[in-house]
């Protein structure tokens, strides 16, 4: 119903993976899969056009799309009608295809009617969209055939937005605030759970203000990923998320990663 309506709003971002096509494939179009790098709660009706993906990180934050465009291993479409009011539609786009080697997945985002927060909404997908595609990568090159573990916690934040962002980066990363401004993908960082084990980490995303996203090797590559939610400078979520391919691993990570979040949201209020 969208092909001939131009969108709105556009948000497009790829990632190249050293997996299978029919591997990628599963991961966005399957359950098992998507709860594996997207929401830990993933529900695929049925194959095929018309089926219905319900993806969850709790019962409050749940989205139901249908299915619009099915083109096996090559293109899967999303489509959510009058999500945002009557009218407003927003579709999601999965294009896969083989790239020297590798399997390249382009993501194409976008929102049809008239909006007035399509700005806003956009901006505030994109750091997760960013999260999200290196996490599929993670899964599909290190974890393919493991369940992921989600160890998370939302929590509101009322303190202004550059000085939170100062203090969580510096409490997860282990430099000083004042250095936090310097961090760049690819550094080499530390981090200590709450009476938990010590950790090194590599940054593999950073969006200054918004989100970053470690990988951690000493713990089975587990992924950590922060994200300040929103746009508002003064009230927002922390969104703390942990991703953990390995059962035993997880459990004993739960309790202390939860400790580190708590001590550092409560630091926020100092």
């Amino acid at each position: 119903m969208t092909k001939d309506v131009k969108p709105k709003a556009t948000l497009e971002m790829q990632v190249d993976v050293d997996a299978p096509i029919v591997a990628a494939w599963k991961a966005v179009t399957e359950a098992e899969g998507l709860a594996n790098w997207f929401g830990p709660i993933a529900k695929v009706s049925a194959p095929g056009l018309n089926g219905e993906v319900t993806i969850a990180w709790s019962d409050e934050m749940a989205f139901t799309t249908r299915v619009d465009a099915w083109e096996p291993e090559r293109h899967v479409r999303w489509i959510a009608e009058d999500m945002m009011g009557p009218g407003i539609t927003l579709t999601t786009d999965f294009h896969l295809e083989a790239r020297g080697g590798k399997t390249r997945i382009r993501l194409v985002q976008s929102g049809f009617g008239e909006f007035d927060g399509w700005d806003d909404f956009f901006e505030s997908t994109e750091t997760g969209w960013a999260y999200f595609l290196y996490n599929l990568r993670l899964y599909l090159e290190t974890h393919l055939g493991r369940v992921r573990h989600l160890i998370s916690e939302r929590i509101q934040v009322k303190a202004p937005r550059a000085a939170a962002w100062q203090r969580i980066v510096s409490a997860v990363t282990g430099v000083a605030p004042e250095a936090v401004a310097a961090i760049k993908t690819g550094d080499r960082v530390r981090l200590a759970f709450d009476g938990g084990p010590t950790a090194s980490g590599v940054v593999e995303l950073i969006v200054p203000g918004k989100g970053l996203a470690l990988r951690l090797p000493d713990l089975a590559d587990s992924a950590l990923f922060v994200e300040l939610e929103g746009a508002n400078p003064e009230k927002f979520h922390a969104g703390w998320y942990l991703s953990v391919y390995d059962a035993a691993r997880s459990r004993e990570l739960e309790a202390p990663a939860k400790r580190t979040f708590g001590r550092v949201h409560d630091s926020l209020a100092v």
